[in-house]
């Protein structure tokens, strides 16, 4: 029997360790760290903790120090003080390390676990639709302190990847690719779990009929004409009639004070959403989303789409040609045909006023 620690920073990434636990490593000792990267995240630890999905579950405040811009700072914590990062998390033997960022918390994780256990080794799994698109791996830096400091590879470390979807995979990985059982809308007890720690009420009806999924572009002080978008769609639909789905790290509502309601349940996964209804006469709105491809992706859904990359003054930072490339492959896979991705804004609101 293996010993593994899982790191989730996001809750899509808590959503898929609590589904490798329960189903591809559930003849595993499961131990997992949760961060403070997204919000509310130390309400859900107390939920999570009722059940015995992980054996034991720890807390790490990281998002100031792997979010700060300060490199320098940033690295001097990480050669000198790790413990300022990870505390005393790492007292017994790991057999593997599962993550899917490359980022401080994860290098003085498998650090320390290394010094326990030499032979320790890395499962990566599926975040988003990043990890299909291309090989991301340890940045320049970090691969040049690494090799000087004589730290092991965690990309080298690494046996396995797992996937939702293996076959849409955009390039060859250097270790064994592994499939993850699909988010099923019928296995109650994934979802009773999923709906009990965000605090999902599955009595909530969203009547509108349109909803737009915001990104992270607000959080992270990406310049993009997101709420321009939203306004003028609220223009032509009715502000009664759309919903926005609010980016679960963004705890402040933007679009209050235009008379644009908002999803109340700040926080709540897209895809726990989507688990408990059935949005086939809605009509969803993105910019560049990869939560709004979990209709595909996860439960094979068949909703009208709209997504909007070329329909802002900057490009989407996720939009590149591994992302068209993953987007055919889906096709390929599940069939597009319900996806709209106009050719700029002025063809959007024209075919939103036509509708």
């Amino acid at each position: 029997m293996k010993k593994n620690l899982i790191i989730a920073n996001t809750y899509f990434q808590l959503i898929t360790a609590i589904n490798l636990c329960i189903n591809e490593l559930k003849n595993d000792v499961n131990d997992i760290i949760l961060t403070d990267r997204s919000i509310n995240m130390e309400e859900v630890m107390k939920k999570l903790k009722k059940y015995n999905i992980f054996h034991n579950i720890f807390f790490v405040k990281s998002k100031d120090i792997c979010t700060n811009k300060n490199k320098i700072k940033k690295y001097l914590i990480y050669l000198f003080n790790r413990k300022k990062i990870i505390g005393d998390i790492i007292k017994e033997e790991y057999d593997y390390l599962a993550f899917f960022n490359y980022d401080l918390l994860t290098y003085s994780i498998f650090d320390e676990m290394v010094k326990i256990n030499s032979n320790a080794k890395c499962i990566r799994y599926e975040e988003g639709f990043n990890i299909y698109l291309s090989k991301i791996e340890n940045n320049k830096i970090n691969s040049f302190l690494r090799t000087v400091l004589h730290r092991k590879s965690l990309y080298k470390s690494t046996d396995f990847l797992y996937l939702y979807n293996p076959d849409l995979l955009c390039y060859k990985p250097g270790y064994e690719v592994k499939e993850i059982s699909k988010l099923d809308k019928n296995n109650l007890q994934l979802k009773q779990v999923y709906n009990d720690i965000f605090n999902y009420n599955d009595k909530e009806e969203i009547k509108q009929k349109y909803i737009f999924l915001e990104e992270s572009f607000y959080c992270d002080n990406y310049p993009i004409n997101d709420l321009d978008l939203v306004l003028k769609i609220a223009n032509i639909v009715g502000n009664d009639n759309l919903l926005v789905k609010l980016h679960p790290r963004n705890n402040f509502d933007r679009f209050k004070k235009y008379g644009i309601k908002s999803n109340n349940a700040i926080g709540i996964p897209w895809e726990v959403i989507q688990m408990n209804n059935d949005f086939s006469n809605k009509v969803f709105i993105t910019i560049s989303s990869g939560s709004i491809l979990a209709s595909k992706l996860y439960f094979n859904d068949k909703i009208k789409t709209y997504l909007l990359f070329n329909c802002t003054d900057n490009m989407s930072n996720m939009v590149n040609d591994d992302y068209y490339k993953y987007l055919e492959k889906i096709n390929n896979k599940f069939g597009l045909d319900n996806f709209i991705i106009p050719k700029d804004e002025k063809e959007f609101l024209e075919r939103l006023r036509n509708e």
